[in-house]
């Protein structure tokens, strides 16, 4: 069957922050913003109160596994991660290909903030940073983007400015255009328009700086143009786009959207995965549907009276429901009974998955979180690549 979406349009990545900098609310606003094609349209509409409806009530633990949305053409699925859980946390990270750092902007870079921001780095994953509750009082942009400075080996570049008390808008420093919101309510949608006359001249100094701080010598350079050079900075580790916005208020949402598209990587760029036969000699795995299968197994859920559940990456190939793969770890077959995918608030069963997916699994009986998933006919194990401790001074409060 042919793929509805190309694994060069998917993205992988996790929403990773410290406790309460606002992480399942910019989850829930992303899912909410994708669902309903931009901020502001179907006013009112609230992932976290949808999860809660009856029929959907399982939703609430899938959802906290893994969960996925489209966006410009795109499949992105999102996993949470908090810097509190390490160990639980190193796992999905193995199996992610770009982070979404949530910082909060009255708050700061915390001592928790800075055990996320470790985390981040002993990944090495491309990320961009998004500023949350730019709608208080206490808000500092500028304090946050001191310590991201001393903190993120890839340097964080705003690419977005708020403006007005209270974020009344924000300045796109790439096409230096304007988002206002004029509207009262939290759902309000945002009028695109030319940036503020009383704002033009700084938005214009800061885009000129991003430009410098990417290499570049062209200050007149398009906004296509400084999009791919971005991405290609993103892409390589040397930056991290910062934006702003308030997910509680459903500001910055959909420009967070775009930048996890423009960004971050397609599971089609990861390269390709070490990993061995069963006579132990290295093989290469690429990242292609028309390969054997390959995947990981990153998180299990076991619930009283329900399906137990296992969480896989798909690296390469196709999966088809009642199909029977290969536990190379385990030294045993399994056999897929079902195959689920989290929209939102949905719970979708699919007959195939393939290259680029993060599905759910039902009916697998001998696997184990970091299990490598594969074709009976030809088995290997990835390899897993540890991850640098943390240091020991992350999460200790500055002087």
């Amino acid at each position: 069957m042919a793929r509805s979406i190309s694994i060069s349009r998917y993205r992988n990545i996790g929403i990773l922050a410290s406790q309460d900098a606002g992480r399942t609310t910019t989850t829930e606003r992303l899912l909410a913003v994708a669902r309903q094609g931009g901020e502001g349209r179907g006013a009112g509409f609230d992932a976290s109160a949808a999860l809660l409806a009856p029929e959907n009530i399982r939703a609430i633990t899938l959802t906290s596994a893994a969960t996925s949305c489209e966006w410009r053409d795109n499949r992105i699925n999102i996993v949470e991660l908090s810097g509190a859980q390490r160990a639980a946390a190193d796992n999905l990270v193995s199996v992610l290909d770009g982070l979404v750092i949530v910082i909060d902007a009255a708050a700061g870079v915390t001592a928790k903030a800075e055990i996320a921001l470790a985390m981040a780095r002993r990944s090495g994953l491309p990320r961009v940073v998004f500023v949350n509750k730019l709608d208080l009082a206490d808000a500092d942009l500028s304090a946050v983007m001191a310590d991201l400075t001393a903190d993120c080996p890839a340097t964080p570049i705003l690419v977005q400015m708020p403006l007005g008390a209270g974020l009344q808008g924000l300045a796109d420093l790439i096409d230096l255009q304007a988002s206002i919101w004029t509207g009262s309510g939290f759902d309000a949608p945002p009028e695109a328009m030319a940036i503020p006359d009383a704002d033009r001249e700084a938005a214009t100094a800061a885009r000129r700086g991003l430009v410098q701080a990417l290499g570049l010598g062209d200050s007149e350079i398009s906004a296509p143009a400084l999009r791919a050079a971005l991405r290609q900075a993103v892409l390589l580790g040397k930056v991290a786009p910062v934006l702003c916005g308030s997910a509680f208020r459903n500001r910055g949402i959909a420009a967070l959207l775009n930048a996890v598209v423009d960004y971050l990587p397609a599971a089609s760029e990861i390269g390709g995965l070490n990993a061995h036969d069963a006579d132990g000699l290295p093989v290469i795995v690429a990242t292609d549907q028309d390969q054997p299968f390959v995947g990981v197994a990153f998180s299990e859920i076991a619930e009283p009276g329900q399906e137990d559940l296992t969480f896989v990456r798909i690296y390469a190939g196709t999966i088809t429901a009642g199909s029977e793969i290969w536990n190379s770890v385990a030294s045993h077959p399994e056999r897929i009974e079902r195959i689920l995918r989290v929209r939102a608030n949905e719970i979708e069963e699919i007959a195939e998955a393939q290259a680029g997916d993060i599905v759910a699994l039902v009916g697998l009986k001998h696997t184990n979180t970091g299990d490598t998933l594969c074709d009976p006919n030809a088995p290997i194990v990835l390899e897993r690549v540890p991850m640098a401790p943390i240091p020991a001074s992350a999460g200790h409060a500055k002087h």
